[in-house]
């Protein structure tokens, strides 16, 4: 027990050496050059979703903000407290993270935020940095609605303070064009779309190589652009190829261009045994102009699985449908399904939402998982999934070895428009519907 205990005396000591020398370097280093360098670092590992390239610019940022704080450097400080928490907020948005460690990135963020404007009460960016890591806090679910109104009042409150120092710091503009362009019922507000044209327009006159508020942007646009019943994809493949061209390597840029591409409609082999594992009745939707669902099938064919879900009327030039699937009817690590007072847990996800155009589509079509879908990952896990238009069916195809399907999954189809949710297909009780294709 004694040699254990001076081993572990020992390991402590060479730990506490490394970090002294380490900071002392830190501190050494040529201040505007390290910030420079962690700036970098967080922006590269954000636009490529690289959670270990975002921690190891937040550990390098927070050895320097502890060398700052602790020679009274408030500026270096102040810099290094806000880039720990960019690469917070950063990393709550690549879907690789579950809830736990989401919450716990956006307490980190948001502590490093306040750290950086109370600093520096006249920075802007800092408190608007803090006012969208409320936001995703907000976002991540709290215990009751109180701690809810108080956590939106903290948003606004820095929002607010961010706007009036610097209405065009990025993150005032980012937060301008959310809170401008939301429409929970339907198509993303004009004003809200023309805010995010012109934080585009500002970032393209700086000159300077797209960084993390370039990519932020440009994808915005393009996503409220899109945010509407009858989308114009024709018309935004040229600017969205220029995106990918200015930033190949960012996620985002690659999941637009991959929204707006034209697909052809799949063919559905003839061999197929479907099977009818739920129905819904006709006018539960909660959007009464609404594709309503009615059936869903299921079948496998090759190394896929094939579902099917019927619609009560034909189905318009834009719609949506969701498989929402529990692949080994065990809740852990599973996310809730967000239409109103489900139950039903997933950890994949199945979406297509779609716009017809000529003899094809085109929209988001894609595999994810529970991590992904809380980050609006809705193409995490692929996009190779084949879709068909049959009547008043939407019939779709997973690769077998993308669901990873056990004995004991469980299914829902929701149904709607490409825009919002309207009907949940479930079993009795709301509850999953067991399947083994």
């Amino acid at each position: 027990m004694r040699r254990t205990f001076d081993k572990m005396k020992t390991t402590l000591h060479i730990i506490i050496i490394i970090f002294f020398f380490a900071t002392m370097a830190l501190a050494a280093t040529d201040p505007a050059t390290e910030v420079w360098l962690i700036r970098e670092m967080v922006s590269d590992a954000a636009i490529r979703f690289d959670d270990a390239g975002l921690m190891s610019a937040r550990e390098r940022a927070l050895l320097l903000a502890a060398a700052a704080d602790a020679s009274g450097n408030i500026k270096l400080a102040r810099d290094a407290h806000y880039l720990a928490a960019l690469s917070a907020w950063a990393q709550i948005n690549t879907g690789n993270n579950d809830m736990v460690t989401l919450r716990r990135l956006a307490a980190e963020g948001i502590a490093h935020a306040d750290r950086a404007a109370a600093l520096d009460d006249h920075d802007a960016d800092a408190f608007a940095l803090a006012a969208l890591l409320h936001g995703n806090t907000f976002a991540l679910g709290v215990a009751n609605s109180d701690t809810r109104a108080q956590i939106r009042a903290q948003m606004m409150e820095r929002y607010q303070k961010a706007a009036a120092l610097d209405a065009h710091a990025p993150g005032v503009m980012l937060i301008n064009g959310l809170i401008r362009s939301m429409n929970p019922a339907g198509p993303a507000r004009p004003e809200g779309v023309q805010a995010f044209a012109d934080f585009v327009k500002q970032l393209d006159a700086k000159r300077t190589p797209a960084d993390l508020w370039d990519v932020s942007a440009h994808s915005w646009l393009a996503f409220v652009q899109l945010q509407n019943e009858h989308p114009d994809a024709a018309s935004m493949r040229e600017p969205i190829a220029q995106f990918v061209a200015m930033r190949p390597d960012s996620v985002l840029a690659k999941q637009l261009a991959a929204r707006v591409e034209h697909h052809a409609w799949a063919n559905v082999p003839n061999d197929l045994t479907w099977k009818t594992i739920g129905s819904d009745p006709a006018g539960d939707g909660a959007a009464p102009n609404a594709p309503e669902l009615r059936t869903l099938d299921v079948a496998r064919g090759g190394d896929r699985i094939w579902f099917r879900a019927t619609y009560e009327q034909p189905l318009p030039q834009s719609f949506g449908v969701n498989f929402v699937i529990d692949r080994d009817g065990d809740p852990d690590g599973d996310m809730l399904w967000w239409s109103t007072k489900s139950h039903v847990r997933f950890d994949r996800l199945v979406t297509a939402w779609i716009t017809r155009e000529g003899d094809g589509y085109f929209g988001i079509v894609g595999v994810s998982d529970a991590n992904g879908t809380r980050a609006r990952q809705l193409t995490k896990f692929s996009t190779d999934v084949l879709l068909r238009v049959d009547g008043k069916s939407v019939i779709a195809a997973v690769p077998a070895s993308v669901l990873d399907l056990t004995p004991n999954a469980k299914m829902i189809a929701a149904g709607g428009t490409n825009l919002i949710w309207s009907d949940d297909l479930t079993g009795a009780n709301g509850d999953a519907i067991a399947f083994a294709p």
